[in-house]
């Protein structure tokens, strides 16, 4: 007699913690099924009366329903599934549909709280392994993720950018590129296009639109004339600045192929004492250690041309970490008259490419932004492609750079 009714308390026990867990707007725990791996929780309806979702208005329950099963979080290992039955009705506003319900999306085979628990997942795995680990299929598992950071991505419309930095990243081989935008004061992405034309980031220009055009006071970019085109075509009044990085990239890219000339002028025993000390020619002096720099220095008594090169480098690395404006600017015009001089046809030519943007980097000794940030968010992108081992549509790998990049609403 005893065990009957602690049975029985057993039983009203577990009832009252289902009926906590499966209770919805409307409706109530009812019955549970448990089959192989799978159990099934039925709903009954509490309510007679259901909501329009176009117009709010409630409406009296019809005779016409229509039998839902829907995927819900896992109980232990086994998939959890919940029946119920959902009422079709004809609303005074001219609806005729299926009633609006807090725990489903309409034609979702998922409850709410599962597609959000896949949409999390959808942020830390690839495709493949959330499909695994939720037990569902990847037109699902992409459905789900498409819809919920649609949802919680923030529109450029609310977007008002004052300071921008344009970079390229390449999405497969083949000088295949997207452009990045990304907000300086946001730290975040704010839109993306295709290819790295005038015309990819004119879409951008006229997607923000006249009037937010006129407060972008500062634009960082590298030395890619499509970017420049769009910005004095749409943006007149900005101040264009050069990023660091990329000027001493250049630079170096001048060093290397002055060693590369001097290197095929050497022979026997000097070509072996070259071979293998590009680091260290390219490489910052105040970085180099004591052993490094000793190594570097027997290397640059060997040719003089070298050495000259690798002194400009130098000098121009040190302009650019120059805290005084007016300082840093009276050592860059003496530093274009080194270059004139020194004869070194590498340097000539990138001296002839610095003098054509000379207001971009004083406009970066000015204000001493750069594109680093872009770069850290390009390591980013290139994780979220190599995770997934690349994308086939375009589209959905744009959308994920939002979701790990863009600005989402709070």
């Amino acid at each position: 007699m005893e065990s009957v009714k602690f049975m029985k308390r057993k039983r009203y026990h577990y009832s009252k913690i289902f009926r906590a867990i499966y209770t919805f707007l409307g409706f109530v725990y009812n019955e549970i099924i448990h089959k192989e791996d799978v159990i099934f929780i039925f709903l009954k309806r509490t309510r007679k009366r259901v909501k329009c979702p176009s117009c709010g208005r409630r409406n009296k329950l019809s005779k016409d329903f229509y039998k839902r099963i829907v995927r819900d979080l896992d109980i232990g290992p086994k998939d959890c599934y919940i029946t119920f039955f959902e009422n079709k009705l004809q609303c005074k506003c001219g609806f005729r549909g299926y009633e609006e319900l807090d725990f489903v999306r309409p034609y979702s085979r998922c409850t709410i709280r599962f597609e959000e628990y896949v949409y999390m997942l959808c942020q830390k795995m690839a495709l493949t392994d959330v499909c695994k680990v939720a037990k569902i299929n990847w037109k699902t598992a992409r459905e789900i993720d498409e819809y919920y950071t649609m949802q919680n991505l923030e529109s450029l419309d609310n977007i008002y950018p004052q300071r921008i930095a344009i970079d390229e990243i390449a999405y497969q081989k083949g000088h295949n590129y997207l452009t990045i935008v990304r907000d300086l004061d946001l730290n975040k992405v704010i839109w993306v296009g295709l290819d790295r034309k005038e015309q990819t980031l004119d879409m951008f220009f006229e997607e923000l639109g006249p009037k937010k055009q006129e407060h972008i006071l500062l634009a960082v970019v590298d030395m890619w004339d499509p970017y420049i085109a769009s910005l004095t075509k749409y943006c007149p009044n900005t101040k264009i600045v050069y990023d660091k990085f990329h000027i001493i990239k250049i630079i170096n890219r001048a060093l290397d192929d002055v060693r590369k000339m001097e290197f095929a002028k050497t022979d026997g025993k000097q070509r072996k004492e070259w071979k293998k000390k590009r680091f260290l020619i390219l490489r910052r002096n105040k970085n180099l250690t004591d052993k490094q720099r000793e190594t570097l220095n027997e290397l640059m008594k060997q040719n003089e041309i070298l050495y000259q090169a690798y002194l400009l480098k130098e000098q121009i690395s040190d302009i650019m970490d120059e805290d005084d404006v007016s300082t840093a600017i009276t050592r860059m015009e003496e530093w274009l008259k080194n270059v004139i001089m020194s004869g070194i046809g590498p340097f000539i030519k990138t001296a002839k490419i610095l003098l054509r943007h000379l207001d971009g980097i004083v406009y970066y000794l000015k204000y001493r932004v750069t594109n680093a940030g872009s770069e850290g968010f390009n390591n980013k992108i290139n994780i979220i492609k190599r995770r997934a081992y690349g994308y086939k549509d375009l589209g959905y790998f744009k959308l994920k750079i939002y979701q790990s990049c863009g600005v989402m609403k709070s």
